[in-house]
């Protein structure tokens, strides 16, 4: 038996209350929404029918009437009558390497270019056929970032036969990189020899600076002795009176 003052020890607590019990995709029909068009969006160019895409996002509430009709009508979302299938809308429809050229050149059409996330959303073979269009001289990419990642992907306007034509002769840059060049004091005699002055993009102040002023060192003042009449006495002696 127990002493009486012993106390029993509390049962350990399994449970932590600081994080949800409940790990479903949510219970609420707008959350599943926007989890099924999140899934359709991971996988560009696949359609699904909607038992499907309840199986594999897991949301099984936009088999509800209401769920499904507002599944429809997202902006972001394909649906085909004649299948009745669901697939993501990007804002390009590309699915090949031609694909893209002529999206690239329809744009390039406007002066503007493509976004790599845009083409990626669509395809996901999108990044290595750009990067081919690349090498191949057909398209210019612009990289952005630590990592250099592509961004966004223009047309070249110069076809490779056109670059040859205009390419400038090693003999020429050879030539052009052994001009030496003139020292700027010999640049402006030579301007002046021609009246002409050179322009300057900031003016240089000729005013000659103020000179720091030193600062004065005080020195310390004598000290005036006022008793005269210990002057002569040593102080430092132990006092002895005078004998009678």
């Amino acid at each position: 038996m127990p002493p009486p003052n012993t106390k029993k020890p509390r049962p350990k607590q399994t449970i932590v209350y600081s994080q949800p019990r409940d790990t479903h995709q949510g219970k609420n029909a707008n959350t599943q929404i926007h989890l099924a068009v999140t899934f359709l969006k991971e996988h560009p160019g696949s359609t699904l029918s909607l038992q499907d895409l309840s199986i594999h996002a897991d949301v099984p509430m936009i088999m509800e009437e209401g769920a499904t009709e507002k599944l429809k009508a997202h902006p972001k979302v394909q649906f085909h009558p004649a299948t009745n299938l669901y697939s993501y809308k990007a804002e390009v429809l590309v699915d090949s390497k031609e694909a893209i050229i002529t999206e690239v050149q329809r744009h390039a059409k406007k002066g503007t270019g493509v976004s790599i996330k845009v083409l990626k959303e669509s395809w996901k073979g999108s990044l290595d056929a750009v990067l081919e269009l690349e090498e191949q001289g057909k398209v210019l990419i612009i990289r952005a970032g630590k990592d250099n990642n592509p961004k966004f992907v223009f047309w070249n306007t110069i076809t490779p036969e056109q670059e040859e034509e205009t390419r400038i002769d090693q003999e020429f840059k050879d030539m052009w990189d052994k001009q030496a060049v003139p020292e700027d004091a010999d640049v402006l005699r030579a301007l002046d020899s021609e009246g002409l002055a050179a322009t300057m993009s900031t003016t240089i102040s000729t005013k000659p600076q103020p000179k720091k002023k030193a600062r004065k060192v005080t020195k310390a003042r004598p000290t005036r002795i006022t008793n005269t009449h210990i002057q002569g006495v040593d102080l430092s002696m132990d006092y002895q009176p005078t004998p009678p």
